[in-house]
């Protein structure tokens, strides 16, 4: 029996959420907006439809997560056991039953076999080397990336030369190959009963086509409820259309604003075709906010009114607070990432946990000076969306050459230095790593001739050995920094696919030694960023077990929240990132993308930006983001141009130089013509 009823729903329900739990029969849209309780109606959607009295063996739930499902079905079935008999799970997982149980009729064999990414990888690496790919003088592929762009080039419904010249511009010479390589695989799957990852949407999808699979299954479920329909991409959409086309019971819950993931596959554009797909769709927006303050949803909702296709909606609240998010403007990076230090300790003083503090940035590059800061104060923090900076491997391989300068009997920093370089391995690097560690002794060539055979190599160690020369004739840190990269440059292309991601990394570390004028005061603040478990809090209110401050990359952070938000890097190039610029669609995609992090926080929030960066070695002035610099936006924010106030050169003072000595007139005209430099001159 149930434990919740009807009348019980107009309470915990808000008119809106009641409206779609209620909407049963026929094909319904639920733009549920950020912090609007999405779960929450399709919990309650679930104990209805039972309560009503249809089985719940005929009720399907699709998520992205097994977790997603699990919690909404489960927190369903405390309230009416029946719900646990509700099918839930993400597209795979139903993939998977559908395929098991319909396999003949596509033509697989009696046992499939499912494979992982894996072991995905190393057919196609088998593959490649069969074709002969890899002895060829170009660069292909890694097995892993080789994986990575055929799976983009099946969730984008992209062309493998679209994927390469949006990710992998480097690999454009070797389209052909790679068409080939697509080819080879399919082949390889079908002779031996294989199926991937992405296989299982296909073979749903060619299944669903099939008229006696598809009214087997139709039959089955009667209703379907999709979640997060914003990220689906389109042949999830089309699954999904197949299955509910002879009833039309279905229920799609998303939020065009808050789509992020076009990376993966995601295709916002599903939120509009869902009524073009079923003409008498009914569409219920969710507006009411229980996540933040109202000043914090006004920004939110002046940030997405300049998105040019959307559900019109405002995010409204009752939550009770008044502070209006500031926008705080900073000399550089370092000037930025310390107030944010300061203001989190501060935070923390008046009582706020640590756990309840988020730092977000669009790109993980940019969390750099912010770590570092934090770590200066021994505040502990966590990063997510990707590896901690100096955790990654060609920041370790660019810190392990500065190391071995400055202290030539590192001997671990030398073996990994060394053993960058090609035909080099554990047994030479052992031989030659004395004579490498004191490049200055004479007759180093012929001490290389003794014990390296190779002349290739001995050159190469040569050149090694001629840098550590070079960085001991250089006082300066920064110049110091960019005679590794320069000679590191080559192996990083070597060594990682993925490189011009990582030359991103390298340019915001060489930036941030701009500001050492010692190697040594470097190295020690860079390295010495903790882990969250060695890091002590020596601030009020300790506690031995609390978790760390979060930072986190937007993409990372969407689904979370926390009472305080700082988001920071807030210019130009960075939110939008700069390869957006060109294309309407990716600008679109990076306004929604601080939408979502605007709407990350509950009580407090802040944006920031630092004016001064580096490009090329010279200064640079940046540009406040152009979702911020809008009236609209503005209006809602309270403004500090505290560092204006720093001590040092007067900015226009700064600005002549820049114009004398660099020819950056173009850039300070950018500049003074922008809405918060007119505020200040």
């Amino acid at each position: 029996m149930s434990m919740i009823k009807v009348d019980d729903f107009k309470k915990r329900l808000n008119p809106s959420q009641l409206d779609a739990v209620m909407t049963v029969e026929g094909p319904l849209l639920v733009v549920a907006g950020a912090g609007t309780g999405k779960t929450r109606v399709i919990e309650y959607r679930c104990l209805y439809m039972v309560e009503q009295g249809i089985a719940p063996e005929n009720i399907l739930l699709l998520t992205f997560t097994r977790k997603a499902a699990r919690e909404m079905v489960g927190r369903a079935s405390l309230l009416d056991p029946r719900c646990k008999k509700i099918e839930g799970g993400t597209f795979h997982s139903f993939a998977y039953r559908v395929i098991k149980k319909y396999k003949n009729v596509i033509g697989l064999g009696e046992h499939i076999s499912f494979i992982d990414e894996s072991d995905s990888s190393d057919a196609l690496h088998l593959l490649a080397v069969k074709a002969g790919y890899l002895e060829d003088k170009g660069r292909f592929p890694k097995k892993d990336t080789l994986r990575s762009i055929l799976s983009m080039s099946i969730n984008r419904n992209q062309a493998i030369r679209d994927v390469l010249i949006k990710d992998y511009p480097h690999f454009l010479p070797l389209e052909l190959q790679l068409y080939d390589m697509q080819k080879k695989y399919a082949e390889y799957k079908i002779a031996r009963n294989l199926i991937d990852f992405d296989d299982m949407l296909i073979y749903l999808k060619f299944l669903l086509e099939e008229p006696e699979v598809n009214k087997s299954v139709s039959s089955q479920f009667k209703y379907i409820m999709v979640d997060e329909f914003q990220d689906t991409n389109r042949i999830q959409a089309d699954i999904v259309y197949s299955l509910a086309k002879t009833h039309n019971n279905c229920m799609a819950v998303g939020d065009d604003t808050q789509s992020i993931y076009s990376f993966r596959g995601a295709y916002y554009k599903n939120m509009f075709d869902f009524p073009n797909r079923f003409p008498d769709t009914r569409i219920i927006k969710l507006e009411y906010n229980y996540r933040s303050i109202q000043p914090i949803l006004d920004v939110a909702n002046a940030v997405i009114e300049g998105e040019k296709r959307k559900y019109s909606k405002v995010l409204f609240t009752t939550c009770q607070g008044d502070d209006k998010p500031t926008l705080s403007y900073f000399k550089d990076a370092f000037a930025e990432s310390e107030w944010v230090a300061d203001k989190i300790k501060e935070y923390h003083d008046q009582g706020v946990p640590l756990s309840s503090i988020g730092v977000l940035y669009r790109s993980n590059f940019l969390s750099l000076p912010t770590q570092m800061s934090l770590s200066k104060l021994n505040i502990p923090f966590a990063v997510y969306g990707g590896m901690k900076f100096i955790e990654t491997a060609h920041i370790k391989d660019v810190l392990a050459f500065l190391k071995v300068h400055h202290n030539p009997k590192d001997e671990i920093s030398l073996a990994r230095v060394l053993m960058l370089l090609d035909g080099i391995g554990p047994s030479t690097a052992e031989k030659v790593k004395d004579i490498i560690a004191d490049p200055s002794r004479p007759g180093l060539g012929e001490q290389l001739k003794g014990v390296v055979k190779n002349p290739s190599v001995r050159k190469d160690l040569e050149q090694l050995a001629a840098l550590f020369v070079s960085l001991g004739r250089t006082k300066e840190t920064e110049g110091k920094i960019r005679k590794v990269m320069h000679f590191y440059t080559p192996i990083l292309k070597e060594k990682f696919d993925d490189y011009p991601v990582r030359q991103e990394d390298l340019k915001a570390f060489l930036e941030i030694s701009s500001s050492y004028a010692s190697l040594e005061q470097f190295l020690v603040d860079f390295v010495t960023i903790e882990p969250p478990e060695r890091s002590l809090v020596s601030m009020k209110a300790k506690k031995e077990d609390e978790r760390p401050v979060t930072l986190s990359t937007v993409h990372s952070a969407k689904g979370l929240e926390w009472e305080v938000v700082f988001i920071v890097a807030l210019m130009d190039g960075s939110l939008p990132v700069s390869y957006a610029l060109d294309d309407e669609e990716s600008i679109e995609e990076e306004r929604r993308l601080l939408y979502v992090a605007v709407t990350r926080a509950k009580r407090h929030l802040h944006l920031s930006m630092h004016n001064e960066g580096r490009q090329g070695g010279m200064n640079s002035f940046n540009r406040l983001s152009r979702f911020i610099s809008d009236a609209g936006v503005m209006d809602k924010l309270q403004q500090d141009y505290a560092w204006f106030e720093d001590e040092g050169p007067d900015l226009e003072d700064i600005a002549a130089q820049k114009i004398d000595k660099q020819g950056l007139y173009h850039k300070l005209v950018d500049y003074f013509d922008s809405p918060y430099a007119q505020d200040n001159f």
